[in-house]
């Protein structure tokens, strides 16, 4: 039996803005599971009477696209924020990321970089 999709307030659904995700995504006429990783970009809401469903503009984390990518609220069964690789407890710590995406966030003599 299939979990409900989640409901997102407006709150909550422009909280994942500029925020990297991991989603597990799953639609109606598929009993396969799917896990992603996102940049939310942007948000649609829903309008009632207007237009009904809401979804993320993503962009994928593999940088596969040239333009963001919808993913549906109905099609989302579960999100979870990545943060700080080193920190405890977070979803990317668990995740194995690669040296050239590792590379990217380390600079030369020290500094920092930022994105």
């Amino acid at each position: 039996m299939s979990k409900p999709a989640l409901v997102f307030d407006p709150v909550t659904a422009i909280g994942f803005i500029g925020q990297t995700v991991l989603m597990e995504l799953r639609w109606d006429d598929d009993n396969e599971m799917l896990w992603r990783c996102y940049h939310v970009v942007g948000v649609v809401l829903p309008v009632p009477g207007v237009f009904e469903q809401g979804y993320f503009l993503t962009m994928p984390f593999d940088g596969s696209e040239d333009l963001p990518v919808e993913v549906y609220f109905d099609s989302i069964n579960t999100i979870r924020g990545i943060r700080d690789r080193h920190a405890r407890g977070k979803v990317l710590g668990h995740l194995p990321i690669s040296a050239m995406v590792q590379g990217k966030c380390e600079t030369s003599e020290g500094g920092r970089s930022h994105a």
